[in-house]
């Protein structure tokens, strides 16, 4: 409707501002958390929806966040939109994953750029032998895949070093 798109206009606007911002540091990448309901609605209106979110920023930067849920997702059209979404540069991250019904399957089926570890994994990890041993197990499956890794939940230095220790290549938490 006329009222609806006039309300996501300033999101819209908001979006591709601070896209374009932090795309201009060429280090940095910008994250969207994408829902499965959002991907499941976009999946059949095309590829527009994205020059509307991130304008003329380098796709490259862009990450779009989707939860283990759009991976078991049969939806072909949802499978179609992610994949084309790689095609055109945008990076994918799995996120929280190891947490919910993680299928190894689905992850091997559709690649992700990014695997977001749960911040329940790296609790204990440093002080606990059998939940480091899994954390590392969790990053090297990620890694296998080809995925670069986020371990996130990281409060403290003793898990900024664990995770560095066991080959994450990126953190995220109160901590950073």
């Amino acid at each position: 409707t006329e009222a609806h798109a006039a309300n996501a206009q300033p999101l819209l606007r908001f979006a591709q501002e601070a896209t374009e911002w932090v795309t201009l540091q060429r280090q940095a990448f910008c994250f969207f958390n994408i829902s499965m309901a959002f991907l499941e609605r976009i999946a059949s209106s095309g590829d527009t929806w994205v020059d509307d979110i991130i304008g003329s920023s380098d796709r490259n930067r862009i990450v779009f966040e989707i939860t283990e849920a759009a991976i078991r997702s049969e939806v072909n059209s949802v499978v179609r939109t992610v994949q084309n979404l790689r095609a055109s540069g945008i990076k994918v991250a799995l996120d929280d994953f190891g947490v919910g019904a993680s299928n190894l399957e689905r992850l091997d089926a559709m690649p992700v750029d990014f695997v977001k570890i749960d911040r329940r994994f790296v609790h204990g990890a440093d002080k606990d032998q059998k939940t480091k041993d899994i954390l590392k197990g969790i990053i090297d499956i990620g890694q296998r895949a080809g995925a670069r890794i986020i371990v996130e939940g990281i409060e403290e230095e003793a898990q900024f070093e664990l995770v560095r220790e066991l080959g994450a290549e990126y953190a995220q938490g109160f901590f950073i």
